[in-house]
Parts: C-alpha cells; structure tokens; sequence
C-alpha cells in the first residue's frame, strides 16, 4: 500500500529511492572489491561474510553523491513531480502546479558553522564571502574590502542556489545507505538458514526477483514516512477539527 502512495504523490517519491537503493548496491560491491579488508581488517557482519566496511562506507559516499545530483536532474520533469490517481494506456501530457521543493531557491548556510573552522581554510571554499562590519558598527555590514581600515570581520557568508528536493535526497540516501541494506542482511540470514545461495534462479547471476527486492521494500516505507512527517502538506477539514476537539480536556474546550 505505501508503495502505491509513493508514485500517487509523485513518481519522484518512487523512482528515486529504487535508482538509490540500485547505486548503493553497485557502488558498494565496486568498492568492496576494490579496496575490500584493505583498510578495515575487522569483519562487517557475520550474516554476510563477503560484505566489507570499506564497501559499505564507499556505497554511502557515493549514494550520497548520486542522489545530490539526481534528484536535481529528475525535479525538471513534471512526470516526476505531479502527483496523480489516474492511469491510462496512452496518457497525456502530465501537468499540474509543481510544489515549492522542485523549484530552484536560494539557501543560506549557517554562518555558525564558519566559526568552527580555520578561517584560512574558509576563505579556500569557492563562494564564500567574508562579510564586516563598517566602523565597529555591527547594525552596518558589507562584503569585506581588502585594505579596508574601518572595517571589521563580523561573519562569513554562503549562498547556494539549491532546489530544496536535494536535502530530501540525501536523507534518503543515508536511509538507503545505513538501514536499507539491513533488508538485504537479513535475506542473506534466510538463505544461510536454508542453504542457499539465492531465492531463485530467474535473473541469470542475480537469483530471483526476492533478491532484487529485498532493500526496495524497506527503503519504500521509509520513504513513504519521510514524505508524510517532512514533505506532505497538512489539510485541515471539519472531521479532523471535530476529532481533535474532542480529544481536549473539558478545560482547554
């Protein structure tokens, strides 16, 4: 059922948590290979003595990485961001009045931030601006002037220009990294039970559809809460107003 929420909310909700789960697999088996017990000598988990701490950090990174940019890249489709009920062999054109977090915007990071860090090190980042204060004024801020004498360091400054979707990406592709495969941990322990290698044999190399699909349905949940705590806008109707009411104290009524 929450899968089928997902693609009515929007066919981004569905496709981009299938391509992260797809990446993490990948890119963690790559980097497993590449730089497996290299590094990390200890073992990951015992259920799956081929997986590797190197794999499972490298497949983070690069999921991260991927879900970033994609996400940015699928927003542009108005496939991918209407939500809708209707399906139909041949359909139209999809339109609809796109919501706010697949419209590019300008984000401010925190400026608290800076203050942790080496300010040599700052001033390496592009885009950064250093902004001062005029006369000990702190009210009067502009961006700094080299050689200025009446200007003092007040705070740094970094405007990105992000489509908000992006920060919904990489708290799903953390979830894809850190808890979806823990759905394929736990197939791995059913196999091992029964003594085989894989589910089936339909997908030459690859086992059955079950050992496809073993992080997708994990991942699929986890979006749909993701959606409906931080993404899903709040209706307010008359039945719910009456609910809440009723759920009040003789006080606060």
């Amino acid at each position: 059922k929450y899968i089928m929420h997902n693609i009515y909310n929007g066919l981004i909700w569905f496709t981009l948590p299938i391509l992260l789960v797809i990446t993490n697999d990948i890119m963690a088996y790559f980097s497993g290979i590449t730089f497996g017990r290299k590094f990390i000598h200890r073992q990951f988990i015992e259920l799956s003595p081929n997986k590797t701490w190197e794999g499972f950090i490298g497949g983070g990174i690069f999921t991260l990485i991927v879900g970033f940019y994609l996400s940015r890249f699928l927003a542009k489709f108005t496939w991918m961001t209407c939500a809708t009920n209707q399906f139909a062999l041949f359909p139209e054109k999809l339109e609809c009045e796109v919501e706010n977090i697949f419209h590019e915007a300008t984000t401010f990071f925190p400026s608290q931030v800076f203050d942790l860090c080496p300010h040599a090190l700052i001033r390496l980042l592009p885009n950064v601006v250093e902004i001062c204060s005029v006369g000990g004024n702190t009210d009067n801020v502009t961006a700094c002037v080299s050689g200025a004498m009446d200007q003092k360091h007040h705070h740094y400054e970094l405007a990105l220009s992000i489509v908000p979707i992006q920060f919904h990406a990489i708290s799903l592709s953390l979830f894809a990294s850190l808890v979806s495969p823990f759905g394929g941990f736990l197939a791995s322990a059913i196999k091992r039970a029964y003594g085989i290698k894989d589910f089936d044999s339909l997908i030459p190399g690859h086992g059955g559809l079950m050992d496809r699909f073993d992080c997708q349905l994990i991942m699929a949940l986890g979006t749909w809460v993701h959606y409906n705590t931080f993404v899903k806008t709040t209706t307010v109707s008359v039945a719910k107003m009456l609910y809440m009411y009723k759920l009040l104290g003789d006080d606060e009524r």
